[in-house]
């Protein structure tokens, strides 16, 4: 399993995972053109990822994902009660923008919630609610059989439950 943060901070975030032939990207707060650019410097093609993970709504994190999915055909895992965020409009959006993300997302997103195992592939996903001001943000280990890493983006602070997930993380 490898782990490649691509960009981290106020201008995106985007983080690939891959273990054998699966390909995750965690977020895509960066630009399209600049996630592809960082994906190919790093031997990835775009076109092979396996899914997308939203951890939460914020411009950072799913800022560029409406142009991105252009070049992708995988599927957008994201929580039904982050969808309303990203549709709705903002002041750095124009008005169209909302109706333009709802036509790229429609019938390409899978459902998780922060309180459940999901997989893509050969990696298995454990999502935990970190704290931060969004709808639902989530952290989660990523786990293959004899490895296992872990994402955590925009936390608050440390909660018992970020140790405790932190710390199995260190057992695996």
């Amino acid at each position: 399993m490898r782990l490649t943060v691509l960009g981290s901070g106020s201008t995106g975030n985007a983080v690939l995972i891959t273990a054998g032939d699966t390909r995750v990207l965690v977020d895509a707060g960066m630009s399209a053109r600049e996630t592809v650019r960082r994906l190919a410097l790093v031997g990835q093609d775009v076109s092979q990822l396996d899914g997308v993970v939203i951890t939460h709504e914020h411009g950072d994190h799913a800022g560029g994902l409406r142009v991105l999915l252009k070049s992708l055909e995988c599927p957008v895992y994201i929580q039904a009660k982050q969808e309303t965020p990203i549709f709705e409009r903002t002041a750095i959006f124009s008005s169209d923008e909302p109706r333009k993300r709802a036509e790229v997302l429609k019938n390409r997103t899978e459902e998780i919630e922060s309180s459940k195992d999901f997989r893509i592939g050969e990696i298995d996903f454990h999502p935990f609610t970190i704290p931060h001001d969004a709808a639902d943000n989530f952290g989660s280990r990523q786990l293959i059989p004899v490895f296992c890493v872990a994402t955590l983006m925009d936390f608050g602070h440390i909660t018992t439950l970020i140790t405790e997930r932190l710390r199995a993380v260190r057992r695996s």
